[in-house]
């Protein structure tokens, strides 16, 4: 009986998926980078709240984007090395890696942009986001907790503690992404 890792006729089995994994890593994460780009210095002008829908909305389109792309890396280590056959489990292991070299670049350029390139970020949200909360009338505690959360969410320590949970994000896309590209023998 064949497991679902057992080796792929064609192609060769034991080709290198690691010029796949770092060609599109890096491909998702310049894509990350560029959508983090666009949504801090285009949110620049709008309000918090819309800065908040349009946050989750670059963030859902990123996903959905990181998915595609790990899914097309997969497949196209699949037809390029392994003769257009991908068992479940390496077709995983491809989009995991895929996902968390991306996540890494992605992770540094958001690092990057809030310390070095606009180190005056998080406080000029903080402070719009500050001003929002008090006009939509939030009593002065309130808007001291609310401005304490966010500068936290800002801080070097947040930023750092999220690499954290890359790996947990890149499994969960990895699995759908391998599902969509396996392609097993026929069972005779």
């Amino acid at each position: 009986m064949e497991t679902l890792d057992s080796t792929v006729p064609k192609g060769n089995p034991n080709a290198s998926y690691w010029p796949y994994v770092v060609r599109w890593g890096v491909i998702i994460g310049v894509v990350g980078a560029v959508l983090t780009m666009v949504m801090y210095v285009g949110g620049n002008g709008l309000s918090p709240m819309v800065w908040t829908f349009t946050t989750m909305g670059i963030g859902l389109v990123s996903v959905i984007l990181s998915g595609i792309l790990a899914t097309r890396g997969v497949r196209a280590y699949r037809e390029t090395e392994l003769g257009g056959l991908i068992p479940f489990g390496k077709a995983f292991v491809v989009a995991f890696l895929i996902l968390v070299v991306s996540s890494l670049i992605s992770s540094v350029f958001n690092l990057l942009y809030i310390t070095v390139i606009d180190p005056d970020f998080a406080n000029n949200m903080v402070s719009r986001m500050s001003d929002w909360v008090a006009e939509v009338g939030m009593d002065e505690a309130q808007i001291e907790a609310q401005t304490e959360q966010m500068r936290k969410n800002f801080s070097l320590n947040r930023q750092l503690l999220n690499l954290v949970f890359v790996p947990v994000g890149a499994a969960l896309i990895g699995l759908i992404a391998a599902a969509a590209a396996k392609r097993n023998p026929p069972v005779e």
